[in-house]
Order: C-alpha cells, then structure tokens, then sequence
C-alpha cells in the first residue's frame, strides 16, 4: 500500500501539490460571510431552500435562472450546513478541485502532454479571474454547470473512441444537467463540433450531425433563459443599444477579457459599460478583426490546436457578450470561469514547446497564481468590503454606492449611508432605486415626510410596487390610514405576492380595531412570506385584542423563535400566559432586564 502511494506521489506530485495549494488559498473563505448581492434570495432567505421545496425548484425560476439542479445542491448545502456561510463555501471550493481535475483529464485525452495539461489546470484553478465564481456562493451554479459541462465531453470523448451509444446518452444527460445549473454553457454542440473538426479530424458532416441533439436542446434551454430572464426584470433596456453598437462593444469585452486574463491586476465585481463613443466601438471592431486575423493564421499554419484553445474562450464568452442586455456590467470575471479553461490551453500549448525550465515555470506560475489569489479573496470577507473595493476603482458606480449605502444603513451606520445614497442619486438621478433606498433611511430613521418626498420621486421614474409599500408605511407612521392603505393596495395590484402590503394593511385595519379585516390581511401576509417576526407578533396582538390567548401566544412564540430580541414580544407573551393561567416570569424578567419599562410593574405584581 505503502509503494502504491509514494508510486502515486511521484507520478502526480506536481498535480497533487497544486490541489492541496489551491485548497490552502481558497481555506480562507470559511470564515467569511455571504453578500447581499443574490445570496439571500438564493439561499438564506429562501424557503423553498430551507423547506428543501423539490417539485418547487422544478417549478419556478430564482433570480432570472431556471436552475433546479443547482437549487437542489442549494437545499443540500443548507440540509448541512444551515445558515454557516463557511459549509456553502466549503462546498464551492471542492467543486472548484474536482472541475479541476476534470479539466486535467479533458486536456490529458485531447493533447496527450502532461506538462501542458498541468499547466491549464493550474490556471483553471488559481487564476484571480476564478476568484468570482468561488467566493461568491450564488455562483454555485456557475461550478456546477461547469461539472457537468466538462463530463459531458469526457463522456463525449469516450463514446468517438468506443462507438458505445450509451456513452453518447450519458454525454447529452450531463449537457442538460449542466444546462439546468446553469444555462450559459448551451453552446457546447459547437464546443463539440470544433473537438471533432480540429482535434480528432472527423468529418464535419457527421460532427454536425452528432452534435444536432444537443443543439436542439440549447435552443429549449435559450428560450427557457430568455422567459426567466425578463419576467425577472434582469434584460437590461437602458443597454438596448443597436446590434452595431452591441457588435463593437462585443469586440471590447473580448479585448478587457484578454487583458485581465494576463494582467489580472485591477480586478472588480463591476465593470462599467465604457464610454460609449465612435472610438470605443471602433476599437471593438477593430479588436475583432485581429482575433479573426489571429484565427486564420492558426487555420494557415495547422497550427489547430492553439485555434481551437482561442475559439473555446471565444465559444464559452459568446453568450454573455450582452447581445442580449442583462445586468449592469459589459463583463465580468465569473463569466470567464470555463472560457479561461481556451486561453489556459494556449498557455500549456506554449510551455509544451519550451525543452527546457518546464517544472520551473510551472512552479513560478503556481506561486504568482496562489499569491494573486490570495489577495483577491480578501475582497469577499463581507458586503461592504466588497462594494467599497469596486468603488476605489469606479467611485461613480451606482449600483455599488446603492449597495454599500443598503449595507451602511442595515449596520445602523446612517450617516454613511446617506453620503453613499446622495452620492449614487447624483451620478445617475434617473434610476429609482436610489430615490426608494434612501426614503428607506428616512423611513428608518422617522422622517417620515422626507421618506415620502424620495418615493414620490422613485415612483415617478418607474412604478415601483416596494416603493408603494414603503410610502404606505411613511403615511401609516403620519397616522394617514386612508392613503397608507391606498398606496399598500396599489403595491398589491401591482405584485399579487407582495406581502408586505397586506401587513401595511393589516396594521390599518388593526388601527381601526377592525379586527377580522386584519387577521385576514396578516393571515394573506403570512401565507406569502411565512418567516417574519413582526407578521407573528402583529396578528398575536389582534388575537390577544378578541381574547384568543392560546392562538396569541402560539404566534408570540414563533415571533420570539424569529427574533428572541423583541422586548416587546416578550412581554405580550408574558401577558397572554397571565391570561391563561401560566407562569409568566421567565418572560417579563427578560424584558424588565432589557428596559422595556411595561414589564417591571408587572414583574413586580405577578413575580415578588
């Protein structure tokens, strides 16, 4: 066994060692938390997740992405691990080794050259470009669709050399797998078709032909994309720009995405569209020449390997190019996490031809990659951190001064997060999100007149329904239950799950001592969102004002399990187990040593 394993370690000692380094770089990552960008939709606040909802994830698409397989893993992740940010980390950074191993074994069958096989997985696994797609936990199914996308044409490879069929059904059940993780890998047919043509040399004919399958299904996939995408609302109109303007911004992508892969110094979660002038979008056309210049050189010189690394890259980027606008950025690194795999072939195809100083390049490229790695993650230690890194790079970014001004305001830091909101209204005074964040400040804060001026502003650049509800909340605060309640029943109309809306109302009819309209409105709320403290406890009110002490101390617990923070909670609970004739001191104790002044009275009547 012994001579086994030092056999083992001698044969892979290279790959070995650039797995354990890459797990030591990427360890650090379990200490630190999710961000505020998708994660909690995703997962931390998402009951389907926490319930482990399957014939949900099958049903419904998350944040613009039809993806079960990965929502799946998801549920298995929170199964574990719960709300440990570290278990979901841990996760996506074995994945990330064992898609590099795949990546070994694909480039071991394709070229047959240990070194440059080694070489490509080096870069796959510790190229600062990846940090993205490990560190950010929505991401997920990024790694994912890379799993199966690899073992697709793995198990695609081995059916061209075996001719067994079952190996070709096994390859096109991993391609919709991966589809189903995540849609940006549907031109893989093509992916097949350059390895067949440039690679192995079939037929083009017969190549097409076995890839038409797969085709088929990336045209389901792409429609099935587009529907998530827009009923979503992440197609991005403010970037439908011409398709010859798309085109020439296409050629800039490619040419930012080449120069990060070399220079990954000034890495950022966002990257603004560039200026958008005759110069920009010249250069983009410009750029695309070269690489289709570059392109038939290759073809010119039979030099098919290094086309096939350079129109990989070019395969796995090209949906993502925005030719259809989504999001806020022209590119971004986790869009490289598989086309990085076509430019590190090149790499490996260039370090192959060296005779000598192999193993020492490598080690230098192991190191410099591990080190720039390294310091790449600490960007992720948290949201702000995150978004004030973004902007040291772009310190007009909306969407990061939106972001860190939300993060600033839930950490109760409110003079920051007003100079970020003020700043984010400045530089981009047409988008509504930062009139509706910083009304929330307000709101936060009781100003309730000024919080109705931001959404009266928000809601006449763009119908918002959350903002509806923020300003039927501002009212409710001025005690103007007519328009608190018109606007919570616009919010409604305009979202039928929207179920803070029927709290607003819900507290109105309360109000109004209406007190069956408001169990009803509290009973709607909590049908559509079933984990909010304050719901639980505002209907314990109304059952404890119609003499229900049982239904109100059962809400009042599961209001305390939600949040054991609420005095309040605590003594109301402490009241209706009075009026059941049970020992309510535990919880008028912990109120009356948290300063909630009702309860000392009464712990001083029920408990002396």
């Amino acid at each position: 066994m012994r001579t086994q394993i030092t056999k083992a370690i001698k044969e892979q000692g290279l790959l070995i060692f650039t797995l354990l380094l890459t797990f030591l770089v990427y360890i650090k990552l379990l200490g630190f938390g999710a961000i505020s960008w998708d994660d909690p939709e995703m997962v931390f606040k998402n009951l389907d997740v926490k319930q482990f909802q399957l014939s949900a994830f099958f049903q419904k698409h998350y944040v613009g992405n039809y993806i079960p397989f990965t929502m799946l893993l998801h549920a298995l992740n929170w199964f574990f691990f719960q709300d440990w940010s570290g278990g979901h980390h841990l996760v996506s950074i074995l994945i990330h080794l064992f898609n590099g191993i795949l990546v070994f074994k694909l480039s071991e069958k394709l070229f047959q050259k240990q070194i440059a096989s080694l070489t490509v997985m080096l870069v796959f696994l510790l190229h600062p470009l990846q940090i993205e797609s490990v560190a950010w936990i929505s991401e997920t199914k990024t790694l994912l669709s890379a799993t199966f996308f690899l073992i697709s044409i793995i198990f695609y490879l081995r059916f061209l050399d075996q001719q067994n069929w079952r190996l070709y059904a096994l390859s096109f059940l991993s391609f919709g797998i991966s589809s189903l993780s995540k849609p940006s890998v549907l031109l893989l047919p093509f992916v097949l078709f350059l390895i067949e043509s440039l690679i192995i040399k079939n037929k083009p004919m017969q190549a097409m032909l076995r890839a038409l399958p797969f085709l088929c299904l990336s045209v389901i996939m792409a429609y099935v994309t587009y529907q998530s995408q827009s009923a979503d609302l992440f197609i991005n109109h403010a970037h439908e720009f011409n398709y010859l303007v798309r085109g020439g911004y296409a050629g800039y992508a490619i040419f930012s995405y080449l120069m990060l892969f070399v220079i990954p110094l000034q890495l950022s979660v966002i990257y603004p569209y560039p200026v958008l002038n005759a110069m920009n979008i010249g250069f983009g056309y410009v750029f695309i020449v070269l690489i289709l210049v570059a392109l038939g050189y290759c073809f010119y010189k039979k030099k098919n390997q290094l086309a096939f690394g350079l129109l990989f890259f070019l395969c796995s980027i090209a949906l993502m190019l925005q030719f259809i606008p989504f999001g806020e950025t022209l590119f971004a690194d986790r869009y490289m996490y598989l086309a990085i795999i076509g430019l590190a072939w090149v790499v490996g195809f260039l370090l192959n031809k060296l005779k000598i100083y192999q193993k020492g390049i490598y080690l230098f490229l192991l190191c410099l990659g591990a080190f720039l790695s390294y310091g790449r993650l600490n960007v992720w230690h948290d949201s702000l951190y995150l978004y004030e890194d973004i902007l040291k790079k772009y310190p007009d970014s909306f969407v990061a001064l939106n972001s860190a001004g939300a993060v600033c305001m839930m950490q109760n830091d409110h003079e920051k997060s007003l100079r970020y909101f003020k700043h984010a209204i400045e530089v981009s005074p047409g988008n509504y999100k930062g009139y509706y964040n910083l009304g929330l400040l307000y709101l936060k804060n009781n100003q309730a007149n000024l919080a109705i001026e931001s959404f009266n502003r928000a809601i006449r650049l763009y119908d918002y329904y959350k903002a509806y509800n923020a300003r039927a909340s501002a009212f409710y605060m001025l005690n103007d239950l007519p328009k608190a309640m018109n606007d919570a029943n616009k919010a409604i109309q305009l979202d039928a799950k929207n179920h803070r809306g029927h709290f607003v109302l819900g507290n109105c009819y309360n109000d109004l001592n209406q007190l069956n309209e408001a169990l009803r409105e509290y009973n709607l709320a909590l049908q559509l969102e079933g984990e909010e403290s304050d719901y639980y406890f505002k209907r314990a009110i109304v059952y404890g004002k119609k003499q229900d002490f049982e239904s109100s101390l059962s809400d009042l617990t599961v209001s305390l399990n939600l949040n054991p923070k609420n005095m309040e909670a605590h003594y109301w609970r402490a009241v209706s187990l009075i009026n059941l004739n049970k020992n309510p001191c535990e919880d008028l104790k912990i109120a009356a040593q948290n300063n909630f002044e009702p309860a000392f009275s009464a712990y001083q009547k029920y408990c002396r």
